[in-house]
């Protein structure tokens, strides 16, 4: 007799697949939750743009939805077992060219949050921390966004933390590249197949595969039949470049504890001159 209980399928172990696999399997206890990833969860390093040395975690966003939801998540890092040890509360540094400031203050204000959040003058704000912004890119500049309540989280652990818990629960964790969706005769998602020539079925196919989704809905399209399956302009991947520096004793202890800076260039100020 098949189980009423319903069974999900989640396609990639990043930050998203994972988080949904986390609050689903809490919901439903009894479902049968699985993830797909091509990298096992706790390898030395992995393709998931969710792994990295670090990730911001602030809500310093000038649209009310995305603020909201950020503070949300803020909330869990700062109180959460699961999170709190991998959340780094050193505050922002935003230089800002627009009205960027005010309006998170506004957005901030109108939740009722009062977090230790404000705009400075470029000649007050440089000063802080020791002066380590003080050489910065200040052209243009209308003020500085400080906020104390945002910080960073070493991403890599907390990704690894979470996915851990997730087994413990009872998720399920599959290591295998994904080749295509599986669909049913009515043009319903019923599954996955892998590489190796391995069919996985769920009740529920959820994607959360980054980047490679629009290859994945590519092939899922050529396999099917169905067209209407390419992201074509629909999805867009992107990339932000990173670097690193090594430091020494005397520079760790100057920058150890600075906060997150952002330089926030308008459109104009990015634009090229022909």
């Amino acid at each position: 007799m098949a189980s009423s209980n319903p069974s999900y399928l989640i396609i990639g172990a990043g930050v998203f697949g994972v988080s949904t696999a986390y609050h689903l399997i809490q919901k439903y206890p009894n479902a049968s939750v699985t993830l797909v990833d091509r990298d096992a969860y706790d390898a030395e390093s992995r393709v998931a743009a969710s792994w990295d040395w670090n990730k911001v975690v602030r809500a310093d966003y000038d649209d009310m939805v995305y603020c909201r939801l950020a503070l949300e998540a803020q909330d869990i890092f700062k109180s959460d077992p699961l999170w709190q040890p991998h959340f780094h509360q050193t505050g922002v540094y935003w230089v800002c060219r627009s009205d960027y400031a005010q309006n998170v203050i506004t957005h901030h204000k109108d939740l009722g949050r009062n977090e230790d959040i404000i705009a400075l003058p470029v000649a007050e704000a440089r000063r802080l921390y020791g002066g380590i912004f003080d050489n910065a890119d200040y052209t243009g500049v209308k003020e500085v966004l400080i906020n104390r309540a945002s910080g960073w989280a070493a991403a890599g652990d907390a990704l690894r933390a979470v996915t851990k818990r997730c087994l413990e629960l009872g998720v399920e964790y599959v290591t295998a590249d994904v080749s295509t969706l599986v669909f049913d005769g009515r043009g319903s998602c019923i599954g996955l197949k892998t590489r190796s020539g391995d069919v996985l079925s769920a009740t529920h196919v959820v994607v959360a595969a980054g980047a490679f989704t629009p290859t994945l809905l590519e092939w899922s399209a050529a396999t099917s039949g169905n067209p209407g399956l390419r992201a074509e302009e629909r999805i867009l991947a992107a990339g932000i470049t990173t670097g690193m520096a090594q430091l020494n004793e005397q520079q760790y202890k100057k920058f150890k504890d600075m906060p997150v800076g952002f330089q926030g260039y308008t459109p104009q100020e990015g634009k090229i001159s022909e």
